[in-house]
C-alpha cells in the first residue's frame, strides 16, 4: 500500500499531465501512486503516458469515465480507486511536492492522530498581465503544527477574515487526507452530496467537519494553476436558494456550505457582513464593465433574498477597476518573502514551483532527526 495516492482528474479543457507525472515519478523510491481519470480515451491514447504506465506500475490509468458524470462525481470515482494511506488531488497544470510521501510518513510518527494536512498553495494565473507588477509571498517558516478546528470552522462557514473565498487551507484539493477520513466522508454522502461546480470547496467543507486532527505546513507544498471561474446558471439543489454558481464563485461556495450543513441536519440562517465583503471582492475582481455590472446586480439580488440580507444588499456597492491593482513590494515582510510574480521568468504554476522550490527548506530537512529534536 503506497503512502500517498495522488489523483489527477483530466477534465475537458485541461491538458494531459505528462510533465506532472514525469516529475513526480523521477524518484524511483518515492512511495506514491498516481491515478489518472478522464472522460473519453484521451489519456489512454497518449503515447507518453501509456508508455510510463507500462514501465512504472505507480501510474494507474482508470477506464474512461461515463460522459454524463459531473466533475464532482469524477473526483469521487477517482478517489474511490485510491489505495494509499493518504489521498490528495490536483489538476494536470498544477504542481505538488514530489517528496510529500516522505513528509506524510514523518507526520504519522510525530502526529499519529492527524488525518488532514493543509498548506497554502501558490496560486498562479498563467494569463496574468506582465505589465502590472505583482508579487507572491513565499513563507520563510517551514514547521508543521496542529491547528485548532474551531477557528477554522468560523473562518470557513462564517467567512471570518475572508477575501473572495474563505481562508481555509484544508481539503482534498491541494491538501492531503488520511484514508480513514476519506472513508468517513464517502460513507456520509447523501442525496444532496456533490451537486456542485466547485467540488474542491465541498471537499473542504466535509474535511473540516469530519476531520479528527488538522495539521498545517507553513512551507507551501504545491502550486495551483488558477483558472477563471465561469458562472453557469445552474440553480441550487436547495429550493429557492438565492446563491449559486450563476451568481459568482463566492455564491457557489456559499451554496456548498448551506447544502452540506442542511444534509447533516443543520439549518441555514443566512450569512453576515463578512460574507457580503467577500461578495464585494468577487465583483471587484471582474475588470470588464459589463461583467462587473451584471455580477454586482446578481449579488445584490441574491443578498436581498437571503434571510436578514436586506440591509446587506442596501449597503452593497462594489468598487470597479478596469485593471488589477499593482503591488511592487519585494523582500521580507513579516514571515514572508515577497517575490516577483514572474520570478525566473516563470509563467505557469509548474514553472513557478520549480523556481521557488529551490528557495524553500527541502522536505528532507523537515523530516530530519534535527528537525524532530527542535520541534
Amino acid at each position: 500500500m503506497p503512502k500517498l495516492s495522488l489523483c489527477i482528474p483530466v477534465e475537458p479543457g485541461h491538458i494531459l499531465p505528462a510533465y506532472l507525472v514525469t516529475e513526480l515519478l523521477k524518484n524511483a523510491a518515492s512511495d506514491l501512486e498516481i491515478i489518472l481519470s478522464c472522460f473519453g480515451d484521451a489519456v489512454h491514447r497518449d503515447g507518453q503516458l501509456s508508455a510510463i504506465a507500462e514501465s512504472d506500475p505507480r501510474l494507474r490509468i482508470l477506464p474512461p469515465a461515463p460522459e454524463g458524470l459531473s466533475a464532482a462525481e469524477l473526483w469521487v470515482g477517482t478517489v474511490r480507486a485510491a489505495e494509499g494511506d493518504w489521498i490528495s488531488l490536483v489538476y494536470p497544470e498544477d504542481m505538488i511536492e514530489p517528496d510529500l510521501p516522505d513528509l506524510l510518513a514523518y507526520l504519522e510518527v510525530e502526529h499519529p492522530e492527524a488525518d488532514a494536512l493543509g498548506w497554502s498553495a501558490f496560486q498562479i494565473a498563467a494569463d496574468a498581465p506582465r505589465n502590472i507588477k505583482s508579487n507572491i509571498p513565499v513563507p520563510v517558516l517551514h514547521n508543521v503544527s496542529e491547528f485548532d478546528k474551531r477557528p477554522m470552522l468560523e473562518a470557513f462557514f462564517h467567512w471570518k477574515g475572508a477575501a473572495r473565498v474563505p481562508r481555509m487551507p484544508f481539503g482534498l484539493y491541494h491538501g492531503a487526507i488520511k484514508r480513514s477520513l476519506l472513508d468517513g466522508i464517502i460513507g456520509a454522502c447523501g442525496e444532496l452530496s456533490w451537486l456542485t461546480l466547485v467540488p474542491q470547496y465541498e471537499w473542504a467543507a466535509r474535511v473540516l467537519l469530519f476531520s479528527n486532527c488538522l495539521l498545517f505546513s507553513n512551507r507551501p507544498l504545491s502550486a495551483m494553476h488558477e483558472r477563471r471561474f465561469e458562472t453557469r446558471p445552474v440553480p441550487s439543489a436547495i429550493k429557492n436558494f438565492p446563491l449559486h454558481s450563476g451568481v459568482g464563485l463566492t455564491a457557489a461556495i456559499a451554496e456548498v456550505q448551506a447544502r452540506v450543513l442542511m444534509e447533516l441536519g443543520s439549518e441555514w440562517t443566512g450569512f453576515g457582513e463578512d460574507f457580503a465583503r467577500a461578495c464585494l471582492y468577487d465583483c471587484a475582481l471582474d475588470h470588464s464593465p459589463e461583467g462587473f455590472k451584471a455580477k454586482s446586480e446578481a449579488y445584490r439580488r441574491a443578498l436581498s433574498s437571503m434571510p436578514g440580507g436586506a440591509a446587506l444588499a442596501n449597503g452593497f456597492h462594489p468598487p470597479y477597476s478596469a485593471l488589477p491593482p499593482e503591488d511592487r513590494r519585494r523582500g521580507l515582510h513579516g514571515m514572508a518573502l515577497m517575490v516577483d510574480r514572474f520570478i525566473g521568468n516563470a509563467v505557469t504554476a509548474q514553472q513557478f514551483y520549480s523556481v521557488v522550490n529551490s528557495m524553500m527548506t527541502p522536505v528532507k530537512l523537515m523530516t530530519s532527526p534535527a528537525e524532530r529534536a527542535s520541534a
